[in-house]
């Protein structure tokens, strides 16, 4: 996407910030607090957005994580808790629209 400084136009096109209202099940944000590719702060502005917007959603932090964890048994465990968010998730009705 290059850098957010020279090519604004590109991240404000692709950020997720003006669909949160839009939501219609719940989202589970996971982002490792230190992501080397993908700055933290962007998902606690769209949960702050998604908050904002009375959205279902759950952010789980993951201290001492890059991008991908590197511990075989946190990834499985992660990948456990994702299927078990989906399943829940995906049973739920979906919200009416506004």
């Amino acid at each position: 996407m290059g850098h957010p400084d020279e090519q604004p136009e590109v991240y404000e096109s692709t950020s997720l910030l003006p669909l949160a209202p839009r939501l219609q099940r719940p989202l589970l944000l996971i982002h490792g607090m230190v992501d080397d590719n993908v700055v933290v702060a962007h998902s606690l502005r769209l949960s702050s957005a998604l908050l904002a917007a009375g959205k279902p959603h759950t952010v789980l932090p993951l201290t001492g994580v890059t991008h991908m964890t590197p511990q075989e048994v946190v990834a499985e465990n992660l990948k456990l808790l994702q299927v078990d968010f989906l399943r829940t998730a995906l049973a739920a009705s979906p919200a009416p629209h506004d």
